[in-house]
């Protein structure tokens, strides 16, 4: 499912969320650019937060408190807003940076 579907311009970001074939689920942002650095591919950034399956039942706990708390805010750091919740709330999640 895309959340934030690729923009026109010439530096975009590309949120995704998915449920893998083994029932985990894989949030991901992918953003590219225009610099100077892109012929090189050197300002391609791809964060990726993986929860798996066993996990899930206690993401969906802390995203329900969260919501509740009004803390709950993803926007454009969706990867990162997870990946903090995952961690705070001891939830079993692997993050991942590709740059």
């Amino acid at each position: 499912m895309e959340l934030a579907p690729r923009s026109d311009g010439a530096r975009y970001r590309r949120v995704s969320l998915a449920l893998e074939a083994d029932g985990a689920l894989l949030l991901t942002s992918h953003e590219m650019g225009a610099s100077l650095e892109a012929a090189w591919g050197l300002d391609d950034k791809e964060i990726t937060v993986r929860v798996a399956p066993d996990q899930l039942a206690r993401l969906a706990l802390a995203l329900a408190l969260a919501l509740v708390a009004g803390q709950l805010a993803l926007g454009k750091d969706a990867v990162q807003a997870l990946s903090d919740l995952c961690e705070e709330h001891g939830i079993d999640s692997r993050t991942a940076c590709w740059t």
